[in-house]
């Protein structure tokens, strides 16, 4: 889309009409990633562009018979896949080189106070107009060196470490003051305890809470995502609503 935004400038209407012409460029560019064009890997080589029909070569091609070409173009093929894949090695380990360097790593233990990044906006709302950060929330265990379950207000959480950031805000909601770990449902604690419509235990799924009845509810039971249910100021379920 890029190419596309770049080529056809302020004219929107003709865009469609230049796809061609511009998948044949991309075809024939070397790939940053692969090390090779599109049409090396695909087709085995090189195919003539424009300004090779125009200009004759210098030196003319010699003649090849079918067993001697066919058996040429399985060994550039597979040369050229060798070192596609070698290439691309190597750019995995770049690209994780230079995410791993952007991301700061922070460790979060338990009763932590922390904000969480959004990543969706609820339907009808402008992403650029709402805030990135949701919270206050608390943490309420560290699942992996990278993983933490978050109590929200209302939901309960498992975040990436870098889609938190701690919460140094001198004044708290209340509910966080009065909040205590012991108070949220809990797989190791009370396995028999029962919530949402299924009546079954919480089972480490993720879980949103009413704002009216306090009951809890699984979010694959009312089919809402932990994305979705960060857009939402408070949560109504179908029996507070009737």
């Amino acid at each position: 889309m890029d190419a596309v935004r770049r080529f056809v400038g302020g004219e929107q209407d003709n865009w469609d009409i230049w796809i061609p012409q511009l998948a044949g460029a991309i075809r024939a560019t070397v790939n940053r990633s692969t090390g090779k064009t599109p049409n090396l890997l695909m087709l085995g080589r090189e195919i003539n562009l424009p300004a090779d029909l125009m200009f004759e070569p210098c030196q003319p091609i010699p003649s090849q018979g079918v067993e001697d070409y066919v058996s040429k173009l399985t060994r550039v093929t597979r040369e050229a896949h060798e070192l596609a894949r070698d290439k691309l090695k190597q750019s995995q380990r770049r690209m994780k080189r230079n995410y791993d360097l952007r991301i700061l790593e922070r460790t979060y233990g338990e009763g932590d106070k922390v904000y969480v990044l959004v990543d969706a906006v609820g339907k009808g709302k402008c992403r650029k107009l709402c805030p990135p950060w949701r919270g206050p929330g608390v943490v309420l265990k560290k699942l992996t060196p990278y993983l933490f379950r978050v109590q929200m207000r209302n939901k309960v959480l498992t975040v990436n470490h870098d889609k938190l950031k701690p919460c140094r805000d001198r004044q708290l909601p209340a509910w966080i003051s009065n909040f205590s770990i012991a108070e949220i449902p809990d797989g190791d604690v009370g396995p028999q305890e029962v919530y949402c419509l299924c009546r079954k235990p919480w089972d480490n799924r993720f879980m949103i809470q009413c704002d009216f009845c306090s009951e809890w509810f699984h979010g694959s039971c009312i089919n809402l995502s932990p994305s979705e249910a960060l857009s939402i100021d408070k949560f109504k379920c179908k029996g507070c609503g009737t």
